[in-house]
Formats: C-alpha cells, structure tokens, sequence
C-alpha cells in the first residue's frame, strides 16, 4: 500500500523487526494464558501462600527467639567482664595499700 508514495510496509518493517512482532504477540498470548491458568488453580494458590505466611511467621518468630537469646548472652558476657574488672581493680587496690604500709613501716 502506498501512502504519500511511501510504502506503508517497508515503513512498518523498518521501524518494527517481524521478530520483535512476534515476540510482543507470543508476549501477551502468553499473559493470557498464563492468566487463565492462575484463575483456574486460585484454591491452590491460596493455600499455598497460606503456608508461606505461616512459614514467614514462624521464622520471624524464631529468629525473634534467637536474637533474644544473643542479646541476654551478650548483655551477660559484659556483666562477668565488668565484674571481673572490678575484682581486678579491687585486688591492684589493696596490694597497692599493702605495698603503702611496707613503704612506711620501712
């Protein structure tokens, strides 16, 4: 077909690879299909995404446990140190008081 005296076809085909045609067709065909299919299985979608909000919860939850856990044995592990210091410091305090006698009874 002629237009203008340009060929409508040759415009179309040069602007528009048959390929990428048919890959746009084969796309939404494709869709549609897919559409159809996903419509027809809704019940078992459902479930299974029932499960895997179940599982989601689960796992949150777990690693709620977990990280509870991690942060009472960290807080703990910095108590022990601290303490340890305090004893550390304590005993350096009295040995330098027993050293301050010795100095003065010399």
């Amino acid at each position: 077909m002629n237009l203008f005296g340009v060929k409508i076809s040759e415009t179309i085909g040069g602007c528009i690879s048959t390929n990428w045609l048919l890959y746009g067709v084969g796309a939404i065909a494709g869709a549609v299909i897919l559409n159809q299919l996903l419509r027809n299985s809704k019940p078992l979608l459902v479930g299974a995404t029932k499960e895997i909000v179940s599982f989601q919860q689960w796992l949150k939850s777990n690693m709620d446990e977990t990280a509870e856990f991690w942060e009472d044995v960290i807080a703990e592990a910095k108590h022990e140190y601290k303490l340890e210091v305090e004893r550390k410091l304590e005993i350096l305090q009295k040995q330098q008081e027993i050293l301050e006698k010795i100095k003065a009874s010399l």
